[in-house]
């Protein structure tokens, strides 16, 4: 096992030298943050501190002043639009609310400013609106009134709420999120495994390496640096995706009820992880059998291939989600991770389904290993060849 954690420990410090994997693996995470930001620094600008009301409804009496933020914000009433305007022109408000004479028939309201209203003076103002019908009301009716009720989703087996709106949004979205992450990482990974296989057969490392340990180290340290190698890189765009997602939504009110779904994060990690080394080992065993570096990542992109082939029974999966297909694509090795993640979008997973699952990977990862290390032996003297059927079933009768 020593030799094996040193041929990965060399092999992910190589790699990880590389320009391109540096301006890749940080790059994007940077475009994350500075997107989240924007919205951000837009919701962090001061609020006006008087707004402008014009009611040709007739119907409404407004409050001298709304609560804004930590503040008030000041209600100017006007009789025309001309007098609003020409107060926001000389900057004795932020902009103007026009109320149109079929407003209580449902006619929309107009907000004039040169900038949109920020998430707080938006609230502001519907806030305004609504005393402005109620003169006189309590504020607990105010209250119940600007959310009249709050449903909450109660999973029976687990006992888990989940809130309305942003919380229910991030229970069902999450797990499929982390399948497609996972169908990229493969996509991705599979094929620069493919190609450091065929780069160290065609430098004849492979025969200096042999020598001094066991074929089967070989192949799992170099399954293991480079996988290594690709969940780092996705780690870091994880951190940056979560810094530029909790920026952007920073400035949204609600979320304090706001429930992580831990259950799908948990076994995304559990399935996962084996799941991609499971991948890796394979797109191994195909740089092996590869002749180039062009053929091993044409036979990578094969198994980029099967890591979606779990979106195209999106529609058997709908119909039913605890059909005999989507439980035997649940327990199959190369779908387990995605289709699960996708079946818990729609339907409560067994935990046994998803325990025996890891235990098939497991032993699915176990058997790889063994395959191509078989086949790496074969391909010692084979240089900038493919393997050809036969050698690859000669090798394995061999062991």
């Amino acid at each position: 096992m020593r030799k094996t954690w040193l041929i990965a420990k060399e092999t992910y410090k190589r790699r990880v030298r590389f320009g391109s994997f540096l301006i890749l693996t940080f790059g994007l995470p940077l475009l994350m943050i500075v997107a989240g930001a924007i919205p951000f620094l837009a919701a962090t600008s001061a609020p006006p501190s008087a707004i402008g009301l014009v009611d040709h409804s007739g119907g409404l009496v407004p409050p001298a002043q709304v609560p804004v933020d930590d503040g008030t914000l000041r209600v100017e009433q006007y009789g025309t639009e001309e007098a609003a305007r020409a107060a926001y022109l000389a900057g004795d408000i932020g902009g103007y609310l026009v109320v149109p004479a079929g407003y209580l028939d449902g006619e929309q309201v107009t907000f004039y400013a040169d900038e949109a209203p920020s998430d707080a003076t938006d609230t502001a103002m519907a806030e305004l609106l609504r005393r402005a019908q109620l003169p006189g009301a309590q504020p607990w009716l105010l209250a119940r009134l600007s959310d009249p009720a709050q449903r909450v989703l109660v999973a029976i087996d687990t006992g888990q709420e989940v809130t309305e709106g942003l919380g229910l949004i991030l229970h069902f979205a999450t797990p499929a999120v982390l399948g497609i992450f996972f169908a990229i990482a493969v996509l991705l990974g599979s094929s620069q495994m493919g190609a450091a296989v065929v780069r160290e057969k065609d430098q004849r490392s492979i025969e200096m390496l042999v020598t001094s340990l066991r074929v089967r180290e070989l192949v799992a340290g170099k399954v293991m640096g480079v996988s290594l190698l690709t969940l780092t890189q996705f780690a870091i765009w994880g951190i940056g995706a979560a810094v530029g997602i909790g920026l952007a939504l920073s400035s949204v009110t609600g979320l304090e009820g706001l429930a992580v779904p831990w259950r799908a994060i948990v076994w995304a990690l559990l399935l996962g992880v084996p799941g991609y080394f499971l991948y890796g080992a394979l797109a191994a065993g195909l740089g092996v059998i590869a002749g180039d570096n062009q053929q091993a990542r044409q036979l990578a992109g094969m198994l980029g291939f099967v890591a979606f082939v779990p979106f195209w029974l999106v529609g058997v999966l709908l119909e039913a989600p605890d059909g005999l297909l989507a439980v035997a694509a649940s327990l199959f090795p190369l779908t387990s991770p995605m289709f699960s993640l996708l079946r818990m979008t729609l339907a409560q997973v067994p935990t046994w389904q998803l325990f025996t699952a890891l235990a098939f990977m497991l032993l699915s990862l176990a058997a790889t290993v063994w395959f191509v290390a078989r086949i790496y032996r074969a391909a010692m003297l084979n240089y900038g060849q493919s393997l050809r059927p036969e050698q690859i079933l000669r090798a394995l009768r061999q062991a």
